[in-house]
């Protein structure tokens, strides 16, 4: 499983340079480069992105702002030639503050500590559809979790919260991640926040569908394949 990745900077000699030492390291993909936010958020509406390399002074919208402006972001990292940006940095949640001209170590420490933050991924234990279980990590404990208990996940930026029948749990992981651990179906992606089960979808719409009395959206790079999905699997 490979970590997707997009580079956001208006300065095409610093994206060659960071795509090159993305291409350096095996589990990053890089899925597309950006000269500006605007192109940024037309490329998250169609992709799936696990980290955004960000550069803060760019045109027409500065990083912060963008980063501001997303409601589930992908995890960032950020980059500038400017050292006195630091502290408002990290008021954003970002994993790292690259300065340029960024080395291959300084990179590489930075994508290591993405990767100390994001390696709870629950794991899928085998066993016969609906009687497979899922192991969390939630409240320092290891929850075994019968796969047909789940209802939905949804994502909370870097954590996902794991809604099931009787209780919520609470896991640090990338909803993006945690997607290609499970098993399709029955969960099915509708949005870049919801993986639903399809087994407790009540109903479906054109918008979206319910669970549990919760009307969930469909977003608009998953709503054709989720489509598919429901309506050849069934509501099994």
């Amino acid at each position: 499983m490979r970590t997707k990745v997009i580079i956001v900077d208006d300065e095409p000699l610093a994206r060659k340079l960071i795509a090159s030492h993305v291409s350096k390291i095996e589990k990053l993909e890089l899925v597309g480069e950006c000269g500006n936010a605007i192109e940024a958020a037309n490329l998250l509406r169609t992709k799936s992105v696990d980290l955004i390399f960000l550069d803060i002074q760019m045109p027409e919208m500065n990083g912060f702002q963008f980063a501001g402006a997303l409601k589930n972001p992908p995890a960032i990292i950020l980059t500038t030639a400017f050292r006195n940006y630091a502290p408002e940095a990290f008021d954003h949640n970002v994993i790292d503050y690259l300065l340029k001209p960024i080395s291959f170590e300084r990179f590489l420490k930075s994508v290591n500590k993405f990767f100390d933050h994001h390696t709870e991924t629950p794991n899928i234990v085998a066993g016969h559809p609906g009687q497979r279980f899922v192991h969390i990590k939630a409240d320092r404990k290891i929850h075994k979790i019968q796969e047909s208990e789940i209802l939905y996940f949804e994502s909370l930026d870097n954590y996902v919260k794991v809604h099931l029948k009787q209780q919520t749990l609470i896991t640090r992981v990338n909803i993006s991640a945690l997607e290609e651990t499970l098993p399709s179906p029955p969960f099915v992606r509708i949005h870049r926040s919801y993986i639903v089960n399809i087994k407790w979808v009540n109903t479906i719409s054109g918008e979206g569908i319910e669970i549990n009395g919760k009307e969930l959206l469909f977003g608009r790079a998953f709503k054709k394949m989720a489509l598919q999905k429901l309506s050849l699997d069934g509501l099994k």
